[in-house]
């Protein structure tokens, strides 16, 4: 795992986690706008980078953000933000940063898949989803963007918005990255096999659950509304999963500045 950070250390800090097969320069999209006020930190998750680590289970991906935090003082954290697969490892870090006295004001989690399927359905997905790391496993750029804009899986994921994530899926396929078949299983374990811890009515009105209307991820919210009744809830309309963040990303900084407000 490496990390990223912008702005003034001396400022409060903030935590921004990415979603599967990006990076924290994902992050940065939106993290520059709000590096003014804040100590923006970015963890690029163990197997998405080049460091040769694979992704691991989701409670040792949050122990290592921990230690990070802990290694370069920061105490208290203004919010804990996490996109797709990442905002169910912003959920275990809310819950060890806890255990480990570090305050998070605001959790901010987008379009995260809250789900826990069967073993035959994430036996399924492995294979989904190791047919399309695959196309990042190449030196051709161009190539590559073409096969992920015709992935029939990824089409589903984003319904008719895939024009949305042109940005994204340049910044997915810059470089040639490799995802091991123990990255696979686990990305797909922690979107898929996701337990929510027990947090109370407090802790809970401290979450904001941000989905697009028609993403599949939306499906947990009855799930998460269940286990978090005092969370707030909020969807949008005409965007698709997690595209909000790179298609308006100074909105999206300045929503998430006055979610902490």
């Amino acid at each position: 795992m490496t990390f990223e950070t912008l702005g003034n250390k001396n400022n409060p800090a903030i935590l921004l986690i990415h979603g599967m097969m990006s990076s924290a320069r994902d992050c940065m999209t939106f993290g520059r706008y709000m590096s003014d006020e804040y100590y923006v930190i970015m963890p690029t998750l163990d197997g998405h980078g080049h460091d040769g680590t694979d992704l691991l289970e989701v409670d040792r991906e949050a122990e290592k953000i921990i230690a990070y935090l802990k290694e370069n003082g920061i105490q208290s954290l203004s919010l804990i933000q996490g996109s797709s697969m990442g905002a169910e490892v912003a959920l275990e870090v809310r819950r060890q940063a806890a255990a480990n006295n570090i305050p998070a004001k605001l959790c901010f989690f987008d379009g995260g898949p809250f789900f826990h399927f069967t073993p035959w359905f994430r036996a399924i997905m492995r294979k989904r989803f190791t047919s399309l790391v695959k196309i990042l496993d190449t030196d051709d750029p161009v190539k590559a963007k073409e096969n992920l804009l015709n992935n029939p899986f990824l089409k589903f994921a984003v319904k008719d918005k895939l024009e949305q994530y042109s940005g994204l899926i340049d910044s997915m396929v810059k470089e040639r990255r490799h995802f091991s078949k123990k990255t696979v299983a686990n990305l797909v374990n922690i979107c898929y096999k996701c337990d929510l811890p027990d947090f109370s009515a407090d802790e809970q009105k401290r979450f904001v659950f941000f989905f697009s209307i028609e993403e599949p991820a939306r499906d947990s919210k009855k799930r998460l509304v269940k286990a978090y009744p005092n969370a707030q809830y909020r969807d949008i309309e005409n965007y698709g999963h997690c595209s909000y963040q790179f298609m308006e990303p100074e909105k999206y900084a300045q929503m998430l500045k006055e979610y902490i407000g």
